[in-house]
């Protein structure tokens, strides 16, 4: 029985016997996962074959009231999904199941989240598509062709020229991949041809192959995503799983991490790389002006790893409530970039709002020859009357990165900080040196121009986890700072 069970997600576990279907308790993306049923399909799913038939049924009977969060179109459209995958994986749907399939399937139709766009109204776009091709009847042709012009148009809106996400976020980045991904494969699994098919295969190509040279291009050599805007590690899918995926779908995708610099001019985003360190630099707008709900205040941040390790850090995400730790998260304080006055560079508030938002400007990237280098600027901090930008310069050579930052403005009081890994430390050299101790290899952080200073800090690595770390925070000197990071 459920009630026998015990359900991890976000790094948090429950008994079903404590959470129930709602999720008494738990936060609202727990509860969400609780609804996806991700499980049917997931590694060694046929060892829980008997309990997952027994949730099944079990979700039926205590969800019929249309109530709930299960009933929110979000989930409901995951949940369609996988019971369908489940489904042409071999496991037979019992006369009930499929008819509350086709229920549910129903429902979302009349309740797409055009309210919030995005990646939630992508996914009811999807399963809509799933149920018209495994379903047979008259309901189904209005699911294909809601579905069909929803995916046209939302993938002409949502992948940017680079092959990026619009919400600029990797992890949201992956997700839609997915979506597409999967979708392709469910077109190959099912012969026969429905309206405007030929159309939208052709389309999903493109945009697949553009958006798995994206999501390489934003990986540490590690193989895991950079920590913009909202995202998160272990969080499914990961980027090497969304490869293997889409080499079996017959995309040519390199076993190698990408070596090369790379700007990516819609997004915003650049991978700088030369020889054993690779940089993620955020010189991108914060995400579309009608949804911000996953921005952070990390308007050129930057992450970096070297020698396949990754050194520094931006801070990451552990949760979606609206409580103090999103709202640090969400921080200028919590990413690798400069903070004027102790205010955010965009006014983030609440669990996913922002109101004036900072925009980059005159960047510019010369990524050949002996040294690489991007630079931009911010209006973010001009909303104060002094009228204040922030401009920043990266520049990576073989062993030495400098970054430095100059205030433009009046009464501009900046703290540039950079946040560590927490697997590693630092240990004070001179007044203005610390090596970075707990890597195999010698790293050297200096502060060139500025006063530093070490800090304790949290690092928020995935959904229910926090780390101790440490910061170096870098004061401003009459408005200007100048680092560098060295190595062997």
């Amino acid at each position: 029985m459920p009630d026998s069970n015990t359900f991890t997600f976000l790094n948090l576990s429950k008994s079903f016997r404590e959470t129930g279907w709602e999720g008494a308790g738990m936060d609202r993306l727990w509860r969400y996962h609780l609804h996806y049923f991700d499980d049917l399909n997931a590694e060694c799913s046929k060892e829980r074959l008997a309990i997952h038939r027994v949730l099944v049924d079990d979700w039926i009977r205590n969800n019929a009231s249309f109530e709930g969060v299960g009933w929110e179109p979000y989930p409901t459209s995951l949940r369609i999904v996988n019971w369908i995958k489940w489904a042409l994986a071999g496991n037979s749907l019992e006369p009930k199941w499929l008819e509350s399939l086709a229920m549910q399937t129903e429902w979302l139709s009349e309740r797409l989240e055009f309210h919030l766009l995005g990646n939630h109204l992508f996914a009811n776009a999807k399963a809509l598509l799933f149920s018209a091709l495994f379903f047979e009847g008259e309901a189904t042709h209005g699911w294909w062709k809601t579905g069909t012009e929803l995916v046209h148009r939302q993938m002409d809106e949502q992948i940017l020229g680079d092959g990026g996400h619009f919400e600029r976020s990797p992890m949201y980045h992956g997700i839609v991949l997915e979506d597409l991904l999967d979708l392709l494969n469910l077109f190959k699994a099912y012969e026969h041809a429905m309206p405007g098919m030929s159309d939208l295969c052709p389309k999903l190509l493109l945009k697949i192959s553009a958006m798995i040279d994206w999501l390489r291009a934003m990986i540490h050599p590690d193989e895991g995503i950079g920590f913009f805007n909202d995202s998160a590690l272990e969080h499914e899918p990961e980027p090497g799983q969304i490869f293997s995926y889409a080499s079996k779908l017959g995309f040519s995708v390199s076993e190698s991490i990408e070596e090369e610099s790379k700007s990516l001019e819609q997004t915003g985003y650049v991978r700088l790389a030369k020889e054993h360190a690779v940089a993620l630099i955020d010189a991108a707008p914060i995400g579309p002006d009608y949804i911000p709900g996953h921005a952070h205040a990390d308007t050129l941040s930057f992450e970096l790893s070297i020698r396949g390790r990754r050194i520094l850090v931006n801070g990451g995400t552990s949760t979606y409530q609206n409580n103090l730790q999103r709202h640090k998260e969400r921080s200028t304080q919590s990413h690798n970039t400069v903070e004027v006055n102790g205010r955010n560079s965009s006014e983030v508030w609440g669990a996913f709002r922002v109101a004036r938002r900072a925009k980059p400007f005159s960047r510019s990237c010369e990524l050949g020859g002996n040294t690489a280098s991007v630079s931009c600027s911010h209006d973010g901090y001009s909303r104060m009357c002094e009228r204040i930008v922030h401009h920043r310069n990266w520049e990576l050579q073989a062993g030495k990165f400098r970054i430095l930052d100059r205030m433009e403005g009046r009464n501009a009081v900046g703290v540039a900080r950079f946040h560590f890994h927490p697997n590693l430390q630092l240990k004070q050299r001179t007044d203005s040196i610390w090596q970075v101790e707990g890597y195999d290899h010698g790293v050297l952080f200096e502060v060139i121009d500025g006063l530093g200073m070490v800090e304790p800090s949290t690092h928020s690595p995935a959904f229910g986890r926090i780390v101790e770390n440490q910061c170096l925070s870098v004061s401003l000197i009459n408005g200007a700072a100048e680092v560098s990071i060295t190595w062997d």
